[in-house]
């Protein structure tokens, strides 16, 4: 017997000294560089130890955040040699972190980290159940690794999927993330109508949930692709709408200023052009450039001269201590467009030899091999004007050269646009036909789910029939008396006069409920836009604490899903009332302060938009009258 306590003794003490030694050491491995040598040292003393201790350890490596590439490879080397020894969920756990470390890979540009990533979550989704979030997890990452193999067919479904999930979970930020990579993506084929709704989605959702991140992304988005796509008033319509943090960001000065350009508004421009030069770290060379460039397009040579010399220096200045002396230097593409604009307008007054001198300058911009159709563009201009220069100035053979290299830029821009358009257009037929599958699957399923809510529904009628009935009846006696009780409380309570008897006789939170309700429902309080739970219990002289907890355990609901029932109840009447009223004025008239917002709890509530109710409604409506014409 005393062998045998000795033996539980020692092994206790092997167990915990064992324990320490992991502790010790997953300290001493978190205070180090992974590339280290002393890291090495360490994990020598890791490879020593038992499995499950050293499958742990390594796990808490891979945590690391680490911002080197080697020594993300590291991480990856490293749970590639505990994967074989690891079992059930600490395999799991493995192979979430191997998937996580290839993407991690792969946006550092290493050969073939996409497929590995792909192969490692094969392995998670065939032999594995995950949970929600990892579910998730696992879908976004498979989706970027689809994209970036080229499987782009695979990629837009994933989205879509998580996109749904996402909206029926009530995870609005991760709503707009969806949102903003679709949109994306429809901007890659140049389908902006596609496009910009999604990213004006995604902008609402983050100023209503005051999401900064989103709502910066979002807004520099839609400033730049609808000014790219033409709709100037709207792109600067947003750019008022946005903080200084955005609207500063240096992704969307040009496009802010062509909008002002556009829309012939050169001032606006050039005070937009001023703020910018006053920021420190700020591009002056191309701000100095697009400067001179409105001052060029209203004829102001003085004005336009100086600060395209501004810019010239500023190049200067900048490339002396770059510039290699064996060749000359290509200046920067932002003087293209305003050296030979400023060409154009000094030929333009007679003066030839200026003129001549700053078509020089940018000749060998003009032509530089370039891979974009804007830059092609904005070089066929450039060639075209200098060409008719040269004409004019008797330099003939110069004149046909020029000429030469617009054809064969034009030959590229044409080739480039002509394959790119034919892909975008079968891109967007494979988008149309998703949507339609997406949209099939939904129907099927909310039919499938509606049939077998009913076969339940009746299965559990037949068998409990005669319990039902009693349950029903004692609830609505027993609702009755409490409802009975609870008027006369109510108007008291208004009154200020509720006796001592009465309020004793009912619990705090159920008489603080009936009064929620009677403001809010008998009050029609929901048609306040600005009512907040902390509004409502400041009328209700209570705190939100306390009506919080009424309204969850009386309701079973949260106070916005409780408020928004309301609401959507007063809409679906005035459309009843009124099948003619203008679904534009709807959300103001039920308490709502953006359409967004409207729109999201009505389909909520009833699995459609508010436009196909009002023709739903209009159907029913109609459909008496006309089968009693032909009666």
């Amino acid at each position: 017997m005393r062998s045998i306590y000795l033996f539980l003794f020692l092994f206790l003490c092997s167990a915990c000294s064992d324990f320490d030694n992991k502790e010790v050491l997953d300290r001493e491995l978190s205070d180090v560089s992974i590339l280290s040598v002393s890291f090495d040292s360490l994990l020598s003393e890791v490879r020593k130890m038992p499995s499950r201790d050293r499958v742990a350890c390594i796990i808490n490596v891979s945590r690391r955040n680490e911002k080197e590439i080697d020594g993300v490879k590291k991480q990856e080397r490293l749970l590639m040699e505990i994967l074989p020894i690891s079992y059930g969920k600490k395999r799991k756990e493995v192979l979430l972190h191997l998937v996580t470390i290839c993407s991690n890979l792969d946006r550092f540009g290493i050969p073939c980290a996409e497929l590995r990533g792909l192969k490692w979550i094969e392995l998670l989704e065939k032999n594995h159940s995950l949970s929600q979030e990892e579910e998730w997890q696992v879908s976004e990452i498979k989706a970027l690794l689809l994209n970036r193999s080229g499987n782009q067919d695979e990629f837009l479904p994933i989205w879509y999927k998580l996109l749904k999930q996402y909206r029926e979970a009530d995870r609005p930020e991760d709503v707009g993330k969806c949102l903003l990579t679709i949109a994306n993506h429809f901007v890659m084929l140049e389908d902006y109508d596609n496009a910009l709704p999604l990213y004006e989605e995604a902008y609402q959702l983050a100023v209503e949930y005051e999401f900064v991140d989103l709502q910066k992304s979002s807004g520099i988005m839609l400033i730049k692709h609808l000014c790219g796509a033409g709709y100037y008033s709207r792109s600067l319509e947003y750019y008022n709408k946005t903080n200084q943090e955005i609207t500063f960001n240096p992704a969307m000065q040009n496009e802010v200023v062509k909008s002002y350009m556009e829309l012939n508004k050169p001032d606006s421009a050039r005070i937009y052009l001023a703020k910018r030069l006053l920021l420190e770290g700020g591009n002056k060379i191309a701000l100095n450039c697009m400067m001179a460039e409105t001052y060029i397009l209203e004829g102001q040579e003085d004005s336009a001269f100086v600060f395209l010399d501004r810019a010239m220096k500023s190049y200067k200045e900048k490339a002396k201590n770059y510039q290699r002396k064996d060749r000359e230097a290509i200046l920067p593409n932002c003087f293209l467009s305003p050296c030979y604009l400023f060409a154009d307008l000094l030929w333009k007054k007679g003066k030839i030899q200026q003129a001549s001198l700053y078509y020089t300058i940018v000749e060998p911009l003009m032509k530089e091999i370039v891979k974009t159709p804007v830059r092609m563009e904005l070089q066929m201009k450039a060639l075209t004007n200098f060409s008719s220069f040269c004409r004019e100035t008797k330099q003939y053979e110069k004149a046909l050269d020029l000429l030469d290299r617009r054809d064969s830029i034009l030959q590229t821009y044409l080739e480039f646009k002509a394959k790119n358009d034919k892909k975008n257009y079968a891109e967007r037929l494979k988008i149309q036909e998703l949507k339609h599958e997406l949209n099939e699957s939904e129907d099927v399923n909310r039919i499938n789910t509606h049939v077998a809510a009913i076969c339940i529904f009746l299965l559990v009628i037949s068998v409990a029939a005669t319990f039902k009935s009693i349950s029903m009846y004692r609830k609505l006696k027993k609702q009755g008396a409490v409802n009975y009780r609870l008027q006369g409380m109510i108007k008291k309570c208004d009154e200020g006069d509720v006796p001592e008897s009465h309020s004793a006789s009912m619990d705090q939170y159920e008489l603080l409920f009936w009064q929620a309700l009677h403001k809010v429902r008998d009050e029609q309080y929901f048609l306040k836009s600005d009512l907040t739970i902390e509004t409502l219990a400041d009328v209700l002289n209570t705190n939100r604490s306390y009506l919080s907890v009424s309204i969850n355990r009386f309701c079973d609901k949260g106070f916005s899903v409780w408020l928004n029932n309301f609401r959507i109840q007063h809409a679906e009447q005035l459309m009843r009332e009124n099948p003619s009223i203008a679904l534009k004025d709807l959300p103001e008239q039920c308490g709502y302060a953006t359409t967004g917002t409207f729109v999201r709890n009505f389909k909520r509530c009833h699995n459609m938009s508010p436009s196909e109710f009002m023709n739903k409604l209009l159907i029913e409506q109609t459909l008496p009258k006309v089968e009693k014409t032909f009666q």
